[in-house]
């Protein structure tokens, strides 16, 4: 039994029926069965998903666009004056090169699309076909660089050296994205310790991520950032031969494009300057610096700084157009369209004589010594008959600055608006180092427009307006005599000029000899008489204190003291004896009293066209670009109006002391600004100052004295004797017009 080949726990008896083996092979095939048509089930799931849901999600990602708004420039309107362009916008061209085009080692990306952009489908089966256009792109980008060069005669290394800078800038920024890209997408693969959840929930786990899980790649794609899918600036300003060879003849220069773009110009450099103002490119600090030029910002790649640049903004801006780009996911251009054109903006002209321009320029660099003395005496050898100031053996100093004006007297038109020192408006555009140190340097100010921002104390022709306040106040009368001593009440103060310089007085005079000897005493006792309230209340009525409304910028106003409430704080000795000083003072132009030149322009056109105050102006009513309703909605405009309560025999004996000031021999004008065969009125004044720094001249006057059509107006900043020194220059200015037919009468002023 033992030794049997059967053994007994296998007995025959025991064994399983066929029927039971049978019936366990079916529910093994049954398990089978039901898990693959469960895997089955899965894939054709993710099938449907893949193919119903996906496509939507990723179509949606290759179709995402971005849109790119570029400016198109617009041409900013002219500053013209008579016949000559003071302001203009020129072309100015640049050339850009495409990044692929300029790239040192070819991508193979974009090569590939130009292959396929040559040739057509089947074409692209051929590797001999493939092959030989590679190669050609291969030559068109070198040969593009040495066309550039025979073109532009700029060295084919220059060139490269060009390229290779673009291209470090554009890798510097790929390769910043892409680094963030990349630690982006490590952080995000982390993987993360599953937890323990069993065997079966782990195989299932690993099932459902085989199946849904998108195979990892070795390499993620690089971004593509828009700067290597642009152009990218490599010559500026070329010529416009340069500029028209490239557009001519894209076939020799692939990838290139000519870009065209204006800058402001200043053709007459010097001409004016003050008046045209500067335009130079828009920072974003002018934002915090100037709220006002905010709804500029947007349209306007230059802003206005100073002069007409500044104050006709709104008319001479031009409306930069609009190009919109779109672009795919890779910075490929899919359209490029202009949404918006752009329009020009409009000429200004001015109201400026540009001759008579040219010629006070000349006079104020010839006195402040910026130039040879061509048109005045080198040295002042004609005595001062003033009496205000110096004598005729001491030197004149140098004015540090001065301004001329020349104003049509009833209209308010200026026909020049001089200051000096001057500067050259194309240093804003292109100046040297050397050229703004020597400007930065030069302690004169040469930027200041000192006919509208200098206020000084005007001297003696500030007494036009005590002689109106005693007239008017009825303290004096025209014919009524005053006895002069050379002082006021103390020889020792309040006295005139040639008392304290040589002993003698003005003796007896009344208001038309006072005026022309310039007589203080005269003056002094006159507002003594009438007190500062009249004298206050008619610099108030003349708008001294305010700014003319000149239509340029930066006006200064003056200062005029402000003794209304005289009455209230002179109850003690030491008030009513300040009080009184002011007057007196006030009444020669001297106290606190500051003025600008454009206030006493606008105080002789008040007295030369019988009481009409005008409103000073440098941009014509007429612009040659402008239309009838431009002028009423203009932010500036010429304005006249009637001072009341000036009677005309007032004006008649202001203008009867004004006149006797030049043509009596006895008048402060009359050897240095009176001119034979011209008919010249005016006042010369010398305005003292600090203690030991030369006076300030003046000269006020206008011209006929019969039918007033001009007024000048001469100021020079520490310059000395006003008859001295801002006499001759009145003198060749009058000249100047007298021999172009100006001051004829019936004469009109015509643009040459």
């Amino acid at each position: 039994m033992l030794n049997s080949l059967h053994s007994p726990m296998f007995d025959s008896e025991d064994a399983a029926s066929p029927e039971l083996i049978a019936a366990g092979n079916t529910l093994r095939l049954y398990g089978i069965g039901l898990c693959f048509v469960a895997a089955v089930c899965v894939i054709l799931v993710r099938v449907y998903w893949v193919q119903a849901r996906l496509p939507a999600r990723y179509l949606e990602a290759l179709q995402v666009t971005s849109t790119e708004d570029e400016s198109i420039p617009a041409r900013d309107g002219r500053i013209v004056a008579d016949s000559i362009v003071l302001a203009s916008d020129v072309d100015v061209y640049d050339v850009e090169v495409h990044y692929r085009w300029l790239q040192l080692v070819i991508d193979p990306e974009w090569l590939k699309l130009q292959v396929h952009q040559r040739l057509s489908k089947e074409e692209r089966r051929a590797a001999e076909l493939v092959a030989h256009a590679e190669a050609q792109v291969q030559t068109e980008r070198t040969g593009l660089r040495d066309a550039l060069s025979d073109l532009t005669q700029i060295p084919s290394a220059e060139l490269t050296a060009r390229f290779r800078k673009v291209e470090e800038r554009v890798q510097k920024i790929s390769d910043a994205v892409n680094r963030r890209q990349s630690g982006l997408l490590a952080n995000a693969g982390d993987e993360v310790p599953a937890e323990d959840h069993g065997v079966l929930l782990t195989v299932a786990e690993s099932i459902r991520g085989a199946l849904t899980t998108p195979p990892t790649r070795i390499a993620e794609n690089r971004i593509v950032v828009r700067e290597e899918e642009t152009w990218h600036p490599v010559l500026e300003d070329v010529s416009l031969a340069v500029a028209a060879v490239i557009n001519e003849h894209p076939e020799r220069f692939p990838g290139v494009r000519v870009v065209g773009s204006t800058r402001r110009t200043y053709p007459e450099l010097t001409l004016a300057a003050h008046v045209v103002g500067v335009r130079t490119n828009f920072r974003a600090q002018d934002l915090a610096d100037d709220a006002s030029i905010g709804d500029l910002t947007h349209t306007a790649p230059r802003v206005g700084r100073s002069g007409v640049e500044r104050s006709y903004e709104h008319q001479l801006l031009g409306v930069a157009g609009v190009r919109r780009t779109i672009r795919d996911r890779r910075q490929r251009v899919l359209s490029s369209e202009i949404v918006r054109h752009p329009v020009s903006g409009r000429d200004v002209t001015v109201t400026l004589d540009s001759r008579l321009q040219q010629l006070a320029e000349q006079l104020l660099a010839e006195s402040l010594g910026d130039a040879p003395r061509l048109l005045l005496p080198a040295v002042p050898s004609l005595e001062d008959s003033e009496g205000d100031k110096a004598t005729a053996a001491e030197p004149q100093p140098i004015p540090i600055g001065g301004c001329i004006l020349v104003m049509e007297a009833d209209s308010g038109r200026l026909l020049a608006a001089a200051s000096a020192p001057n500067f050259d408006l194309s240093m804003f555009i292109d100046g040297s180092p050397a050229m703004w140190n020597a400007v930065n340097s030069d302690t004169r100010r040469p930027f200041v427009p000192r006919f509208t921002a200098m206020a000084l104390p005007p001297g003696s022709t500030f007494k036009i307006v005590t002689a109106i306040a005693a007239l008017e106040s009825g303290t004096i009368t025209p014919d009524m005599p005053f006895e002069c001593h050379g002082y006021l009440t103390n020889p020792d103060e309040h006295r005139c000029m040639i008392f304290r310089l040589f002993g003698t007085t003005h003796g007896r005079v009344n208001l038309r000899t006072a005026m022309a000897q310039s007589c203080n005493v005269y003056f002094f006792d006159a507002a003594q008489r009438m007190g500062i309230e009249p004298l206050v209340q008619w610099a108030e009525l003349l708008e001294f204190g305010r700014v003319t409304g000149v239509d340029l910028p930066f006006e200064k106003t003056g200062t005029v003291p402000h003794t209304r409430r005289s009455t209230a704080v002179a109850n003690t000795d030491a008030a009513r004896r300040r009080f009184e000083r002011d007057a007196l003072g006030l009444s020669i132009g001297q106290s606190r009293l500051t003025v600008t030149p454009l206030q006493m322009a606008r105080l002789l056109a008040f007295v030369a066209n019988d009481g009409w105050l005008v409103t000073p102006h440098v941009v014509s009513d007429d612009g040659t670009a402008r239309r009838t309703t431009d002028i009423d909605t203009s932010p500036y405009r010429a304005t006249r109006k009637r001072i009341l309560g000036i009677r005309l025999e007032t004006l008649n004996a202001i203008r009867a002391g004004l006149q006797a000031a030049i043509e009596e021999p006895l008048g402060t004008g009359f050897k240095t600004v009176r001119l034979p065969g011209v008919s010249i009125a005016g006042k010369t004044g010398t305005a003292e100052t600090a203690p030991g720094k030369p006076d300030h001249a003046w000269f006020t006057g206008y011209a006929p004295t019969e039918n007033p059509r001009y007024v000048v107006v001469v100021a020079l900043e520490h310059g000395g004797s006003g008859s001295k020194a801002a006499g001759p220059i009145a003198r060749e200015l009058v000249r100047s017009m007298a021999e172009r037919g100006l001051l004829n009468a019936g004469a009109t002023h015509t643009p040459e």
